[in-house]
């Protein structure tokens, strides 16, 4: 059997707030002139335990400088993600098939920014997976839950990616807008959910 120190201690667990606390102090006592050492009477103490106060700071600003690194490189890896991301959903946003533009337009139909929708429907989900959709609420009723755009296909989206132009007539207009998912157009949704 192996004997580890993070056995003792996960490093992970400890606040910043004791490791910044143990840096100023031993820091103190590293960097004090005698004399205020005297004047706060702490010469003795300084005597007894001065030589773990280097190794004490030295860890603990190594502790700190760790923990700003990590900070900094999982800022600039979430945004990195994060850009990847939007790039996806504007990608999708551009190539939606007939069936996804007119689950989209449930949004324009119902004039509402959440709608119940059926996550177990094969349009819906895929529609979720690319992050164009998500849900509102974890409570439904059944399989139908609120959804919603996410902030950036709602900021993204546009007349194209729904099949539909300025140009349009209004008996086009209401052709496009008739094309609608086969679940808006159950009965039971209908009494229910609009």
């Amino acid at each position: 059997m192996s004997f580890k120190v993070s056995d003792l201690i996960d490093l992970d667990k400890i606040p910043m707030k004791i490791i910044i606390l143990l840096g100023i102090v031993s820091g103190i006592f590293v960097f004090a002139s005698d004399s205020f050492l005297k004047t706060l009477k702490m010469t003795e103490f300084q005597e007894d335990y001065g030589k773990f106060f280097g190794p004490v700071f030295i860890v603990s600003i190594a502790f700190i400088a760790l923990s700003i690194i990590y900070y900094f490189k999982n800022k600039i890896e979430s945004g990195l993600n994060k850009s990847k991301s939007q790039k996806f959903i504007i990608k999708e946003l551009e190539s939606l098939d007939p069936f996804e533009q007119s689950v989209i337009r449930e949004f324009g139909i119902q004039q509402k920014k959440s709608v119940k929708m059926p996550i177990d429907n094969s349009t819906v989900a895929g529609l979720i997976n690319k992050g164009i959709l998500k849900r509102v609420s974890n409570i439904g009723d059944g399989l139908y839950f609120p959804l919603t755009l996410t902030k950036i296909a709602d900021r993204k989206l546009n007349e194209n990616h729904l099949g539909i132009s300025k140009g349009m007539s209004d008996d086009e207009l209401s052709k496009v807008f008739s094309i609608r998912p086969d679940w808006a157009n159950d009965y039971f949704y209908q009494q229910h959910y609009k």
